[in-house]
């Protein structure tokens, strides 16, 4: 993900109920909150290192095609980090809080397809485990394919992939 320098000008139009979506993974997620557009999200990780603002873009890169771009918040810069290493022993409930964005993006847009890739291999990697660990619930709501040697597969444990893609079932 490219920085963008837009997250601190949108307004969020509140918390997103986790009710509205039951069939969203039974794990534990931080409440989100969403802008007008649902195109970005945001919460706040707890844990050993404080409280860490986290924020989800969901960016169209053409036809019904968006990048999910993820990170902390930089207040400094005053842009998303997706680089930075937050180490705040929660990455289970950060991962289910942004594949919960995935399942409230994709009411509002249900012919999306979202391209989601590590800023690094390792985290690409990352995202696989997070992936393959909770893939029965996945696919309960999406098709998800891995980009393997230039070609879009259907998502298998065990392949290690550059990218993933996502759509609403």
């Amino acid at each position: 993900m490219q920085p963008v320098g837009l997250f601190f000008r949108k307004s969020f139009v509140g918390v997103v109920n986790f009710v509205e979506l039951p069939t969203a993974m039974k794990k534990q997620k931080y409440p989100v909150e969403a802008d007008n557009e649902k195109h970005l999200y945001e919460f706040f990780s707890e844990g050993p290192m404080g409280k860490i603002r986290k924020v989800i873009l969901y960016e169209k890169i053409g036809g019904n095609f968006f990048n999910l771009g993820f990170g902390d918040w930089n207040e400094e810069l005053q842009q998303a980090d997706d680089s930075s290493r937050s180490n705040n022993g929660d990455r289970d409930k950060v991962l289910a809080t942004v594949a919960f964005t995935a399942l409230d993006f994709t009411n509002q847009f249900p012919s999306a397809r979202i391209v989601a890739q590590g800023s690094t291999s390792a985290r690409t990697r990352l995202y696989q485990m997070g992936i393959a660990d909770n893939l029965l619930e996945i696919n309960r709501n999406f098709e998800i394919y891995g980009l393997f040697e230039g070609e879009w597969d259907p998502f298998k444990k065990g392949r290690n992939y550059e990218a993933f893609l996502i759509r609403r079932k």
